[in-house]
């Protein structure tokens, strides 16, 4: 089985049509850092996750907006 990390960044999280895919990027980086694969499910999950604590980090510094 290839790794993500055979490939480059830009070849791994390509779409093809210019744009690029945030899942990808993040079992990209994980792999890159940790050694492990990880699944399209975890990276969801993961991409998920940062992007509720992003929305609380929002909401605490403009309560109100």
């Amino acid at each position: 089985m290839s790794k993500i990390t055979d490939k480059d960044v830009f070849a791994a999280t390509a779409n093809g049509d210019g744009t690029y895919n945030g899942f990808k990027l993040a079992q990209w980086l994980y792999e890159a850092t940790t050694g492990k694969p990880l699944s399209d499910e975890d990276a969801k999950k993961l991409v998920a996750e940062a992007q509720e604590k992003a929305k609380a980090r929002r909401d605490v510094r403009s309560p109100g907006s």
